[in-house]
């Protein structure tokens, strides 16, 4: 049984957003209020609140990235998706662009997400031992993407992408409700 051009697109953004979900690395691009573009590797999670995506990352306001969204909101993320097998090809990726807000470190979402994956649980537990030092500039990053999400090589076939590289771009939409 084939299965609809509908089908094929919902079973294509939840492969999106499983591989966004376990993924929990990415580089984050901005724009300064120099008009100067500016990118860092970051640590993210995702939350999925009434069925709307939204990506966190930790940080502290006094940085380039936390400074720059407060003066244009407008962020890009590059996921790389490692390969387990084919390590030796580039990773696949996973583009997104959307609008980044700057909230209070405290936030109950950001922190239930954080505290849903490893790396996260260790980077709330260092900026928790930074705050009762004293730090007070940590904050999350709250990233709402755009549906529109663009891919390289996610779920290619690695033999296609040989004869046409260009079989490996894709596009998905990701739905209201459907995070």
């Amino acid at each position: 049984m084939t299965r609809s051009k509908q089908e094929d697109a919902v079973h294509a953004a939840d492969a999106v957003l499983n591989e966004l979900r376990r993924s929990h690395f990415a580089v984050l691009s901005t724009v300064g209020s120099d008009a100067a573009p500016h990118s860092a590797g970051v640590n993210y999670g995702v939350a999925s609140t009434a069925g709307e995506l939204t990506l966190y990352v930790m940080t502290r306001t006094h940085l380039q990235k936390a400074r720059d969204i407060r003066s244009d909101p407008r962020v890009s993320l590059v996921v790389p998706i490692r390969r387990r097998f084919a390590w030796f090809l580039p990773p696949a990726t996973i583009q997104l662009r959307g609008r980044a807000e700057v909230i209070d470190s405290l936030d109950d979402v950001g922190t239930a997400t954080f505290s849903g994956f490893w790396i996260g649980r260790r980077i709330l537990k260092a900026y928790e031992k930074s705050r009762r030092n004293g730090e007070a500039r940590i904050c999350f990053l709250k990233i709402t993407p755009d549906p529109d999400v663009r891919t390289y090589m996610v779920g290619s076939n690695v033999w296609e992408l040989s004869r046409r590289m260009e079989a490996g771009a894709g596009r998905v939409v990701i739905a209201t409700g459907q995070a």
